[in-house]
């Protein structure tokens, strides 16, 4: 079981900068390896797919039920179902959010 995020922004996000957000997290002993992030006993905590570009009127209100002017690009981080997988997360999306004039969509609205 997971918990997903969606970071929607008007810039293809860079994942490169993964590692950096995952060291500002505040989270210690945590390993990034390419668009995965484990914990100390390398446990899978996070995984970012591949930005994808969504250019279709209106798929992401059919998708998500939320407005958007399209085109986006559109990444989903999923999250282990712990509070530090969850806390990681919501950082990471928050900083590409920021980094690429984006916002942030949750299964939880927070």
């Amino acid at each position: 079981m997971s918990r997903e995020l969606v970071v929607l922004s008007r810039e293809q996000p860079d994942l490169d900068v993964l590692t950096e957000l995952v060291a500002a997290s505040g989270e210690a002993d945590l390993k990034v390896g390419g668009r995965y992030v484990f914990d100390a006993q390398d446990r899978l905590l996070l995984r970012i797919r591949q930005p994808v570009l969504v250019a279709v009127p209106g798929e992401v209100e059919r998708l998500l039920g939320i407005p958007a002017n399209e085109p986006v690009w559109w990444v989903e981080l999923q999250a282990a179902v712990t509070p530090a997988a969850e806390r990681i997360a919501h950082h990471c999306a928050e900083g590409l959010a920021a980094r690429h004039d984006g916002t942030v969509w949750s299964e939880s609205g927070q």
